[in-house]
């Protein structure tokens, strides 16, 4: 089982009423538990009440996320790069929106 997860991502991005609740969703039971786990002192009682939730953000959140990946890269003949590469180069230094084009 993962790590316990942080009770603030939850109350940032899933509780009900929060600003970045993006899609507005509420679920009943998902409030009801964060208010729960964030008072439970036995950890692993804690970490079980964390790992349903995580379920229930997945099968019945209100946002999909289709992917979650540190990297991705692709390459293709259509694009034209810039000249000059950021010297980071992964992605042209996170500018590769504004100076990329199709050729």
């Amino acid at each position: 089982m993962p790590p316990l997860a942080a009770h603030s991502d939850f109350a940032t991005a899933c509780e009900a009423g929060v600003p970045w609740n993006d899609a507005a969703w509420e679920h009943e039971k998902l409030n009801r538990m964060l208010i729960e786990a964030r008072a439970e002192l036995d950890e692993a009682r804690r970490r079980t009440m964390y790992a349903e939730m995580q379920q229930i953000v997945r099968d019945e959140g209100g946002t999909m996320i289709p992917m979650l990946a540190s990297c991705v890269f692709a390459t293709s003949d259509k694009l034209a790069l810039p000249d000059q590469m950021a010297s980071n180069r992964d992605l042209d230094g996170e500018r590769w929106m504004e100076r990329w084009s199709f050729a």
